[in-house]
């Protein structure tokens, strides 16, 4: 009893329940390989074919724990909504795997049908292809006068004329089955389209019973069910993953523009020094300019002092001269 209590505490809440937070692992989680990912988003369908022929895969080896179903469920990021969709897809291609193994054999039943009645058409007695044909006229009659019944506006007569003539229907059907039913043996059975058993069209009321509430057709029946709640959440979770790739998308793009918006102002401030530079290199150069014409002019200022000075001493020689 202490086993199955431990076991029951460990399932709920996990085997690290009483460790201390700190000290945890951690590491025991729903999207471990050790966990059925079909029991998080449906249930696990190896319980359905216990015992029976569909029963290919045994009995599950995976961990089926409460803990990780609350874990599962509580979770709301973004990588759990892709994890979901990826075990959606998984489930639904184990379901429609399975749902092959009917569609074959309704195909075939329906086929081995329609072979075995073309066979046996040219087979059928004179008398009993004549009273098939005889009703098939009387049901084409009793149609064409029905329709012009009701063209007149005779609805009364126009519905009393197709009730006769859906009456001969199926007088014309059971007259075709109690031929072909000794003579045809793909026509005295039915397969069911739920699981793909073989029912004869003879059964009884508690046989049929027992069918529907056999292992093998609850099976089938919870599978197609649940193939349907799968492909709708399928559907919800795809649009919400684009929404939000669509959002992601958005915000990279909006990264991408400041990115490119601080490159450009990169490059507007890289243009601006270089122009400053290159102002600085020209009032460098004028400042240079200014400096050489202030030379040659202070040069040319003292060049013509000098001349001044020269010219002054010929002047004062000359009238010294000129007084002798």
């Amino acid at each position: 009893m202490c086993e199955d209590s431990r076991a029951l505490l460990d399932e709920l809440f996990g085997k690290e329940r009483n460790v201390i937070a700190s000290k945890r692992k951690n590491d025991a989680h729903y999207w471990n390989d050790d966990v059925c990912k079909n029991i998080l988003v449906s249930k696990c369908f190896n319980d359905l074919w216990k015992h029976t022929k569909y029963d290919h895969e045994g009995e599950c080896n995976k961990r089926h724990d409460q803990f990780f179903i609350n874990e599962f469920n509580s979770d709301r990021s973004l990588k759990k909504q892709q994890r979901e969709k990826k075990y959606i897809e998984e489930a639904i291609a184990y379901i429609q795997d399975k749902l092959k193994e009917v569609d074959k054999i309704l195909t075939k039943h329906e086929e081995q049908v329609e072979q075995s009645s073309k066979l046996q058409v040219a087979d059928r007695p004179k008398e009993i292809q004549d009273r098939l044909d005889n009703m098939e006229r009387q049901i084409n009659l009793l149609t064409d006068q029905s329709e012009k019944m009701g063209e007149q506006g005779k609805i009364d007569e126009s519905e009393r004329l197709i009730m006769e003539a859906d009456n001969l229907k199926k007088a014309r059907e059971d007259v075709l089955l109690a031929y072909e039913g000794t003579n045809n043996p793909f026509k005295t059975y039915k397969i069911c389209e739920v699981c793909g058993a073989r029912q004869s069209l003879y059964e009884t009321e508690n046989k049929v019973k027992t069918h529907l509430d056999g292992r093998i057709h609850q099976g089938f029946s919870t599978i197609r069910v649940e193939l349907q709640k799968l492909q709708v959440r399928r559907l919800v979770l795809e649009k919400i993953l684009e929404e939000e790739a669509r959002k992601q998308e958005f915000k990279e793009d909006i990264a991408k523009d400041k990115e490119q918006e601080k490159e450009k102002e990169k490059e507007r401030e890289k243009q601006k020094d270089k122009k400053e530079k290159e102002k600085e290199k020209e009032r460098s150069r004028s400042r240079e300019n200014s400096r050489e014409k202030s030379k040659k002019k202070s040069s040319k200022k003292k060049k013509d002092k000098e001349k001044e000075k020269e010219r002054s001493k010929s002047r004062k020689h000359n009238k010294k001269h000129h007084k002798h």
